[in-house]
């Protein structure tokens, strides 16, 4: 049973849908129902996505419609033309849309699919078509206001406390994550769920961070929430790197694990403080720092292993201490400026990662299934057949941004269908008997309000919303009743025909789903480490690695879905990481050792080349791995001691992330991998 508050919502989606539709009747609009319709769509409990959605809609409404002005009296005589014209409209503002990912996507991607909405129906009588679109905006518009002031009047809800729940239930998750591999207990099974958990809620937070300057967030804590978020997703390749320097202290060097222990207690410890205390995080780094070797001592292979688990914890203590920081300012939403302690040059805005390969491809079968439903629509000379084009285009374009949109499209068609059988229900059993508008309103009272409040629900919500807008579209409400079941029968069946052309075209045209997107994204990440070992400056070098961490989120949950191992994954980002590392610190060591290092960097460019070129992730090569060791005893004595620290923790940060297990070793000494990755799956 839905809660009450969700009940409320429903009873004042309700209310303001059929406000938003006596307005429409009492000013004698053509189609009141789009009206009512449009408060379905534009509605949400939340404030701020109510806003963002009612004015991006305006915008796209607008804006197609503008388009249909334009169009449809230029190319009405030539109807294959306006075919095509109206297919690269809808196709090119998609493929727009899908380079933005939060709400304002929603503006281009509406403009693109309302041309044919106004388009299409009127293509008999051109003429009519700036009546229909004027009529089409003034309604959407009277919807939208009216769908955004009840919204804001009667109890609104703020979506800040939404996201701060959601950055709550991250925290529980990255601290026991972090925990099991702090107290080296890691079960596999436990930290591959916990780790999806973290990128589904990572993921999530995007969409809301573009939403909450709509319900008033201030502009420090907007701020706050964004460097958040680029610091939440360094978390999981750091932790990756932790464990892997542990185990390799564990195993090359046991008679320093009890050295190191009393860290890890006190990092546990420190890891249970649900505060942000600068002092205590200064004493634990005090205590690190102690037990940091001399510069001199890294010539030695065990101390080096010894400093880099030193370093990589480090890292990660600074980066929890930030996160930790940036969550207890947003909840007390302080306007003071935030100071981090986790600097690490590596660090800038996110820089998202568009496959644009599979965008172009989305919006060209798009392109593709509109021009082919209309020809044959216009082949069959259905009057009322633009119906189907109009939904088969407006399904294509909600699902273009999914790997596998078919699943989708089918319950597109199917609530639909359902919404058709309801329509005809109320149009032929229950409209006939009523005279007034406060019956029209007792009429569809309960159901709506029922339906209304399950959209609340995630799963519920596409087919309840689907319902609540084809049905009241399909009643098609006037001032006066005027039904004939010939006439509905044939305009609203070929909505759900359209659907099914869509989900039939889909099936064809992308039967790929998430392996291709996954495959697509691991060879990407190949291709950035090679231009990694390309000429660049380090600013286009640092885009590289940036963009790297966003691809990671979007590979994570693509390789948890399909099976595959989520560890290389994240060994691949942190080759970058360290390469990165390696090319702002070369330029500041000069003779042998920087030529050594330029070595090591071209080589790791040509295995991930051969990668590519096999189709598939390699050994990695011994003489790539005889290399590192060379420049790692090459850069004794080398350069300050805070470079040549860097270098030599990137050095082994590199080859425990190309050779899991395996630090800097003899030529005849055997490598021993490790026995699983960081979700336990054999490697």
């Amino acid at each position: 049973m839905p809660p009450a508050r969700d009940w409320f919502y429903g009873v004042r989606t309700f209310a303001a849908s059929m406000i938003a539709l006596y307005i429409a009747l009492l000013m004698q609009m053509p189609r009141p129902y789009w009206a009512m319709a449009t408060v379905y769509i534009v509605s949400n409990p939340f404030l701020g996505p109510t806003t963002s959605k009612a004015l991006y809609r305006a915008i796209g409404t607008f804006v197609g419609a503008a388009a249909a002005v334009l169009f449809v009296p230029m190319f009405v005589q030539s109807p294959y033309v306006l075919v095509v014209v109206i297919g690269l409209w809808t196709g090119t503002l998609l493929f727009l849309s899908l380079h933005l990912r939060t709400a304002n996507n929603y503006a281009l991607m509406l403009a693109g699919y309302t041309l044919p909405l106004i388009a299409l129906p009127v293509v008999s009588n051109p003429l009519g078509v700036w009546d229909v679109a004027e009529a089409r905006t003034e309604e959407i518009f009277l919807g939208i206001a009216v769908a955004a002031v009840v919204g804001a009047m009667f109890w609104p809800r703020r979506l800040a406390p939404v996201f701060n729940d959601s950055v709550s239930k991250w925290f529980t998750d990255a601290s026991t994550y972090s925990l099991r591999f702090l107290s080296r207990n890691v079960q596999p099974e436990e930290v591959s769920a916990l780790r999806a958990s973290m990128v589904a809620t990572f993921n999530s937070l995007e969409l809301m961070i573009g939403q909450l300057p709509h319900e008033g967030s201030r502009p420090q804590t907007v701020r706050n929430t964004k460097e958040l978020r680029g610091r939440m997703i360094h978390l999981l390749p750091v932790i990756d790197a932790l464990d892997d320097a542990l185990y390799a202290l564990e195993r090359r060097t046991p008679e320093l694990v009890d050295k190191f222990a009393p860290l890890l207690t006190a990092t546990t410890e420190w890891l249970g403080h649900k505060d942000a205390d600068l002092d205590r995080w200064q004493a634990l780094k005090d205590q690190l720092e102690a037990l940091q070797p001399a510069p001199q001592a890294l010539d030695d292979r065990k101390q080096l292993l010894f400093s880099n688990a030193i370093y990589r914890l480090g890292e990660w203590i600074d980066l929890w201490q930030d996160c930790r920081s940036l969550q207890c300012a947003i909840q007390c939403e302080s306007q003071d400026n935030w100071r981090a302690v986790y600097r690490h040059w590596r660090l800038g805005r996110l820089s998202p990662f568009l496959d644009r390969g599979l965008m172009f491809y989305s919006a060209a079968s798009t392109v593709t299934a509109i021009i082919v439903a209309s020809v044959l629509w216009i082949l069959l000379g259905w009057t009322d057949g633009g119906s189907a084009v109009i939904l088969a285009a407006v399904a294509c374009s909600f699902f273009a941004s999914m790997d596998d949109p078919a699943p989708q499209i089918y319950r597109f068609f199917f609530w639909t269908a359902m919404s058709v059988v309801f329509a005809s229900l109320y149009l032929f059993l229950v409209l006939p008997n009523l005279h007034d508008f406060p019956m029209l309103v007792l009429a569809f009272a309960v159901p709506f309000i029922c339906v209304g409040t399950l959209t609340v629900k995630p799963q519920f919500y596409l087919g309840m919303l689907l319902t609540l807008v084809n049905t009241s579209s399909f009643i098609s409400i006037q001032g006066a009743y005027d039904a004939d079941f010939l006439s509905f029968a044939n305009s609203n069946l070929a909505g759900p025909m359209g659907l099914l052309f869509a989900f039939i075209w889909t099936l064809i045209t992308r039967p790929f789903g998430a392996e291709l997107a996954a495959k697509r994204l691991t060879r990407f990440s190949w291709r950035d480490i090679v231009g990694l070992a390309e000429p660049a400056t380090l600013s286009e070098h640092r885009l590289l690695g940036i963009r790297m961490l966003d691809r990671l989120m979007q590979h994570l949950p693509r390789l948890a879905m399909t099976g595959q191992d989520s560890g290389v994954a994240l060994r691949e980002v942190r080759v970058a990481l360290n390469l990165l590392d390696l090319l702002a610190y070369t330029p500041r060591i000069l003779g042998v050792p920087q030529v050594l290092l330029r070595q090591v960097v071209a080589e790791v460019g040509e295995y991930f080349k051969a990668c590519l070129k096999a189709g598939e992730r390699l050994q990695a090569p011994s003489p790539l791995l005889m290399t590192l060791d060379r420049t790692r005893r090459a850069l004794s004595g080398a350069g300050d001691d805070e470079t040549r620290r860097h270098l030599l923790h990137a050095l082994s940060g590199l080859r425990l992330a190309l050779l899991p297990g395996v630090e800097f070793v003899g030529f005849v000494e055997p490598e021993e991998p490790l026995p699983h990755g960081i979700d336990g799956a054999p490697l």
